[in-house]
């Protein structure tokens, strides 16, 4: 399927069209002519599939080979586009979007498989010792795992929060569209295109965010695990090559903002307008958390900003208090980037300058959005999942997921400070409770840790790593894979027979001295 311009009879680019076009002849198997064929060569990853190119001079193909259930060209060249039910339109476009709920699925199961590998190694490598430990009779301190250290807490745990998030939040974006496509194909449902549109702008922001965390985090991940996750047999290098496609394909990670921005502009622009019948199109959508706190903005300039909510140190680990900080997040950022567009078109610049000035606020405005919504599906997945009759959730592991809902959000406050400081949202005080409750996070989670990447029950076969096996038997497994080696193959090694021994046992000639030529 070849997914070309047409260009009518009339010479009218009618737009791209799909068309079946034959590659190689069905007699002795060659390239047909005007075709040229190959394979795109070695890759960084995922070299287990092939990809090709293609390219086509001067091909004929019969008109019937035009895919025609939208548009028609007939023997004359005249070019018909068939009448289309909006409902037919709208599940062509839910296909897509399925799509990108399965990548942000996979993202976060590939995320919870790096996850997996270098939390068990961390739980089984030591270093350092404890000084504070007084237990061993023998008088020696006990070695450290390296999963007690702060620091590695800092870089794994987030990232375990994120792979939960990434979970709940493929399922519910699939479970939303699915919804969405049962109503428009049964026709019990009136699904209208600003919410097509708007989950359009979720599932683009979502694919844009997950799969760059999860590329980056299976990096860090793989660096956690020190030299030993450089090694093959770690199973890291493999899994981060091969995942590193996906912040490209189905739509570049810092293309796809862009399109977010286009669909939020609008809601923005309606609230601005104080529209209440265009306003009310958005009261179904994920974006309609924006409503009230570009409202406050809009009617508040000249008052006193929205504060954060948190009134005690203990406030910062309530999940709606974070949700409420990356709602009013979200709304500052988009009109921050509809300010930039309104001033740069009032002075005279053209839609496309000014836009292309803007496109590095747009990427923070759809980070920001992105967050929101993955902090929410967090919350409401968990809520949701505990409800169940037959939940297999019991009140512990509830606090412990919530624990990682917690960490999730305050995390990412961290991480994003600026932007929640930039408008006076967050005080110092704030900022200090803040970065102490991602500590005490990372403390309430350790005893755990091992226990929530067992949880995604991942075989050993599946991880394909000697750091993270399940039994821990880590470096007998390393070992057995470095012998696997060609080079440990024989004893003494490849070359010696033929170049070494010669000049270590004698052979070569006799050593005579250096002399100076002067």
């Amino acid at each position: 399927m070849v997914i070309a311009r047409l260009i009518d009879g009339d010479g009218v680019d009618r737009g791209m069209h799909n068309f079946l076009v034959p590659l190689r002849s069905m007699n002795d198997h060659k390239l047909l002519s005007g075709v040229t064929t190959g394979d795109i060569g070695p890759k960084i990853g995922y070299n287990n599939m092939d990809n090709g190119f293609a390219r086509f001079e001067n091909v004929l193909i019969p008109r019937r080979n035009m895919a025609m259930r939208f548009a028609t060209v007939d023997e004359t060249g005249k070019y018909n586009k068939k009448t289309v039910s909006d409902a037919a339109s709208k599940v062509s476009y839910i296909t897509m979007m399925q799509v990108r709920s399965f990548i942000v699925d996979a993202a976060g199961m590939n995320l919870a498989m790096a996850c997996t590998v270098s939390i068990r190694y961390s739980a089984v490598r030591k270093q350092g010792f404890d000084a504070d430990d007084n237990t061993n009779k023998d008088g020696k301190q006990r070695e450290v795992q390296i999963i007690d250290y702060r620091q590695q807490q800092h870089r794994l745990f987030p990232l375990l929060a994120a792979s939960y998030c990434f979970f709940f939040t493929g399922k519910r974006l699939l479970h939303q569209l699915q919804i969405m496509e049962q109503s428009l194909v049964s026709g019990q449902g009136d699904i209208t295109k600003e919410e097509v549109a708007d989950v359009h702008a979720s599932s683009s922001s979502l694919k844009s965010f997950t799969t760059m965390i999860t590329a980056d985090g299976i990096e860090e991940c793989r660096k956690a695990c020190g030299g030993h996750g450089f090694l093959q047999s770690s199973g890291l290098p493999e899994l981060a090559t091969t995942y590193l496609q996906n912040p490209t394909v189905e739509g570049d990670n810092y293309m796809l903002p862009q399109q977010v921005i286009k669909v939020l502009l609008k809601l923005v622009q309606a609230v601005q307008s104080g529209d209440e019948e265009e306003i009310s199109k958005y009261q179904k959508c994920d974006s309609s958390y924006l409503i009230s706190p570009l409202q406050t903005i809009f009617t508040g300039e000249n008052t006193k900003p929205d504060q954060f909510l948190a009134k005690t140190e203990k406030d910062v680990e309530d999940l709606n208090v974070l949700l409420h900080a990356f709602s009013h997040r979200s709304a500052r950022m988009l009109v921050e980037v509809a300010k930039q567009l309104n001033k740069d078109l009032t002075s005279g610049r053209t839609m496309q300058t000014a836009w292309n000035d803007a496109l590095v606020l747009m990427m923070r405005s759809s980070r920001a959005h992105a967050l929101y919504i993955l902090l929410r599906n967090f919350m409401t997945g968990v809520e949701e999942e505990t409800s169940k009759s037959n939940s297999i959730l019991g009140q512990a592991e509830t606090a412990v997921i919530k624990d990682l809902a917690v960490l999730f959000g305050l995390y990412w406050i961290e991480r994003d400070m600026g932007d929640f400081l930039e408008d006076g949202y967050l005080s110092a005080h704030h900022v200090r409770w803040i970065r102490r409750g991602v500590i005490k996070m990372l403390t309430k989670i350790r005893p755990n840790a091992v226990a929530l990447v067992d949880a995604r029950d991942f075989s050993d076969f599946r991880l394909k790593s000697a750091l993270g096996r399940w039994d821990g038997d880590v470096y007998p497994a390393v070992m057995r894979a470095a012998k696997k080696d060609p080079l440990n193959a024989s004893e003494p090694g490849p070359g010696y027979e033929e170049h070494l021994k010669r000049l270590i046992v004698g052979g070569v000639g006799k050593y005579t001295g250096t002399v100076a030529r002067l």
